[in-house]
Formats: structure tokens, sequence, C-alpha cells
């Protein structure tokens, strides 16, 4: 099959830039003796999960239980579930899961562990914890050193629970390069601190794990990181080429057709909300839901659920029905969640077509 063939709107993966971004970071960690923990929240795929792995990964990271039920049934076996379970029914699956494979989940709470501690004990199995610290995102995570001790002490006192070390999550350091700089000393400031504590105590800290990324290739200079967990860096994105990449470095696009030039000054396409997700462009001036490869001047300034609307004025492109677009989307993870399939391709040849078997898995 060929790229001309396809229906669109369509996802579609360039493998030789696929390969080149997994090679790269899997380099990049050997060099620096961080283990990579690959987020397969962006694309969801078991096949691409298993690539990561045999490209060096230790284990795989996932945001919610579903996700981690869709690979370990695909073989994976080593995953850190980076999110609080809390809820009946939610420790029992993780409980399940810890059957049947080394589990890890991140918390910030008590009241969180002595859940899945119940859950766990009454299975008789084991499931490693990382404490979250907040290290200025603002989202989950204890505030300091104090907090994360005292919740550490806490882990290490229920039954059926291993505490294995902490993680942090630097999602605010999607910013220029500069800017990353001076937010990072602030962090190892914490670090140092946290570090000094968890010694004073003589309480092991095997795993720190931190990383997105925008921060990914410069893991090594937080301090005491063994383990990073990037994710958006087997695609890359609009949003990340703002802040962390080359638009070279972007390997997925959506392919998408124009049907309609009625508007005067605009063009339609057949790719909404419901094709790209409505994620702003959070880098520069942020405007326009995603950038069109072949007519960089063209902006897609709204997008209703199934039209994507082209503000063509400043274009010197002769828009016409039927043209075909490829479109670098501004959040590629929430754009793979949205289709069933994507299609890998070298050149104008389809090699291969992958499932989205983890999409829509948000519990």
């Amino acid at each position: 099959m060929l790229v001309s063939d396809l229906e669109t709107p369509a996802v579609v993966v360039d493998l030789d830039i696929l390969e080149q971004n997994l090679s790269r970071m899997a380099n990049y960690c050997r060099e620096h003796q961080l283990r990579l923990r690959p987020h397969t929240k962006t694309h969801k795929i078991p096949e691409l999960a298993k690539r990561q792995v045999a490209g060096g990964a230790t284990g795989i990271t996932v945001a919610k239980i579903g996700e981690g039920e869709v690979m370990l049934d695909a073989g994976i076996t080593d995953i850190l579930i980076a999110y609080p379970i809390v809820g009946p029914q939610k420790v029992d699956r993780l409980a399940r899961l810890a059957e049947r494979a080394d589990i890890t989940v991140s918390l910030d709470s008590e009241a969180a562990a002595l859940g899945i501690s119940v859950a766990a004990a009454q299975r008789r199995t084991k499931i490693g914890i990382l404490a979250e610290l907040d290290v200025g995102f603002g989202r989950c995570g204890v505030r300091d050193e104090v907090e994360l001790l005292t919740l550490a002490r806490k882990i290490v006192s229920l039954p059926a629970l291993e505490f294995r070390g902490f993680m942090f999550f630097p999602g605010h350091f999607g910013v220029n390069p500069e800017e990353r700089v001076a937010l990072r000393n602030q962090v190892n400031a914490l670090l140092d601190c946290v570090h000094e504590a968890f010694a004073r105590e003589r309480l092991p800290l095997a795993i720190v794990s931190g990383g997105s990324t925008p921060s990914a290739f410069e893991g090594h200079l937080f301090h005491g990181v063994n383990e990073i967990r990037p994710g958006t860096y087997i695609f890359n994105d609009r949003n990340t080429v703002g802040v962390a990449a080359a638009l070279s470095d972007c390997a997925l696009s959506v392919l998408v057709t124009v049907v309609s030039t009625s508007v005067p000054g605009r063009a339609m396409i057949d790719g909404g909300s419901k094709t790209f997700s409505s994620d702003r462009y959070q880098a520069s001036e942020g405007t326009g839901f995603g950038l069109v490869k072949e007519d960089p001047a063209a902006e897609i300034e709204r997008l209703s659920e199934e039209h994507g609307h082209v503000n063509i004025e400043r274009s010197d492109w002769s828009y016409r029905v039927g043209d075909r677009l490829s479109v670098i989307p501004n959040h590629v993870c929430s754009t793979v969640n949205m289709h069933d399939e994507i299609y890998g391709v070298r050149g104008e040849q389809v090699e291969c077509v992958w499932r989205v078997d983890a999409r829509g898995k948000v519990r």
C-alpha cells in the first residue's frame, strides 16, 4: 500500500525518524548510566513499547491501570504506573496485575499507600512504591524532603509494599534552555535536601526517577537521578519543537484532505477536534492547532468536531478541493488517542499498521 492510498484523516509515522529518535534516546541513557523507562501514554501501542524495551529500556511507564493491562497482556512485565491509584476497584486490579508482573506505583499520600497495601496483602503479592515529590509543576507530589521522608516511613511500615525510592515530574520545563537552567538549579537544591535527609535516615533510594521529553537530554544534570521517563520523544510534536526538538525530529503527522475552499481566505480540512484534539500551541505566540508541513504560512486557526479551519490569507499556495496536506499536531499524545490505528511509512510505502490497543484506557 502507498501513502496516497490511505483514506484521510490518517496518522502516519515516518519510520526512519522514529528509529532515529529511539536510538538517540537509548544511546544517551547508556552514555550517562540512566535507566530509560519510556512513557507509553504517547503511543499506547504494545509493538512500539516492545521496540523501546528491545532498544535498551528497563521497562515502561504507563498512566493508568488500563494501559498497564494492555501492555502486560502483550508480554511486557516491568511496569511503572506513574499515577496515584485510589479506590477499591482500582487497587484490586492493581494487585491482580502484580500477581503477573513487576509493578511499581507512584503516590503522594498515606491514604493511597494504605489502600494499595490492603489489596496487595489480600492477594499475597508485593507492589513497589515510588513516593512522588513536587519540584514546581504543582500537580501531584509532596512539597519537600520532610513530607517525602514522612511518607516513605509510612510506606516502609505497611505490609505488601516495597519502598523503592521517589519520582518527580518537571512538567514546567517546557520553556527555553536558559529558563530551564534556572529551574534546574531550583530543583537540584531540593533534590540535594532530599538525598541528605534520606542518607541521615539510612533509608536507601534505589530509584530516583525524573525526566520528561523537554528535559530528557538533561537528565544527567539532575542530582542523583538514575532513571528518566520521556514519552513524546518517540514521535515529537509541534509543542516539543517549540522547546526541545527540531522539525526534522517529528516522526508523526496527520494526513488530511482539503474538502472546501468556498469561504474566501479559508480552506477546510477533514480533521477537526476529533482528529487532533484541541490542545493549544504553547510556545512563542501560542496560536494555531498544528503545523501544515507543506505550507507553514497557513494557520489552522480553529477546530470544529470534524472540520479544521485553515486561514490561508498569508499563503502563496492555490488551495484546491482534494489537495492532501500533512499536519504536525500540537500534542501528539492526545492525537494518537483519537485514532484506532496509525501507519508506519518509509518514503511512499506503508510498511506496517499498528492498532492503538490502549486508546481510551482512562481507568
